[in-house]
């Protein structure tokens, strides 16, 4: 069987931003989204600890978990497409019936995460635009980009 790829993007909140969460504080962050999509980054700096890791270890649990229930939603789809395959191919045999059932429903959860309480932060370094506490801003945030404490 072929390989099925599901294409799932972070959605932005009113304000252009998209979620992230820390692998190392586990503290939650936003990025403007026009900023993050037309840079080319490899790794993210967190920009209330300043340590760095791979883009996709910054995804939040919560669209993880949301992740896994679209895959979940597109897997009961197709083994629900392929049960109906086999009730249809097995109408004419009078030995054998099969029956799919009826459609599987899934829960679709939104993925749109909004945290209200961040405030905008430009990064003197490169120009970027981060949402944190305001705690953070005050103590002093690091450019997700290149890792400047600011």
């Amino acid at each position: 069987m072929a390989d099925i790829t599901i294409q799932i993007s972070i959605p932005a909140d009113e304000d252009g931003y998209v979620s992230f969460e820390c692998p190392h504080c586990e503290q939650r962050f936003k990025l403007r989204a026009d900023e993050f999509e037309e840079s080319d980054i490899i790794n993210l700096f967190c920009p209330i600890c300043g340590l760095v890791h791979e883009l996709d270890h910054f995804y939040s649990k919560a669209f993880i978990e949301k992740a896994m229930n679209l895959a979940e939603h597109e897997a009961m789809k197709m083994i629900y497409d392929m049960f109906k395959g086999l009730e249809r191919n097995s109408r004419g045999n009078k030995f054998m019936k099969f029956k799919a059932g009826s459609k599987p429903r899934v829960d679709i959860k939104e993925i749109y995460e909004n945290i209200d309480e961040l405030v905008e932060v430009e990064s003197k370094c490169c120009k970027k635009h981060i949402k944190v506490t305001e705690l953070d801003r005050l103590i002093g945030v690091y450019c997700s980009y290149c890792g400047e404490k600011n």
